[in-house]
């Protein structure tokens, strides 16, 4: 990661109208299809989208140069002046190479501060139930 930008995504007190989860973090991503060259100046987020009521439920797949752990909440926000071009990384469950984008602006969602995630974990808990009864997530 480049020295003169700051990985600390900041918090925010306020729980999203969509929530996103962290599943997966720190994920090293490719300029090229065989995952030889990789991209030094980020790596790769596989977030869920906290969000019942989509009928297409699907993973998003963001490089990001700030610094995230799995599970934490994060509101959805993209930085438009940083894009990387084709991308590709190893599925963390398959090890498997995929495709993660063609073009991909960067991540830059604040964490929901850890209080506010305790004080709406009820209704955290009933997102995550209503989706856990819909197909499983589709990588996007």
């Amino acid at each position: 990661m480049q020295a003169n930008f700051d990985p600390n995504p900041g918090q925010t007190n306020e729980l999203p109208a969509l929530p996103h989860r962290v599943l997966y973090s720190n994920i090293p991503f490719y300029s090229d299809p065989e995952c030889k060259q990789q991209v030094t100046d980020g790596t790769i987020l596989i977030l869920q989208s906290l969000d019942p009521d989509d009928p297409v439920q699907e993973l998003d797949i963001a490089p990001t140069r700030k610094s995230y752990q799995s599970g934490q909440i994060v509101a959805w926000d993209l930085n438009n002046k940083k894009l990387w071009e084709k991308a590709w990384y190893r599925d963390p469950e398959t090890g498997e190479i995929e495709q993660a984008w063609t073009f991909h602006v960067e991540f830059i969602g604040k964490v929901v501060n850890q209080e506010v995630v305790t004080a709406n974990a009820e209704k955290l808990q009933k997102l995550q139930a209503k989706m856990k009864a819909s197909p499983k997530p589709k990588v996007n």
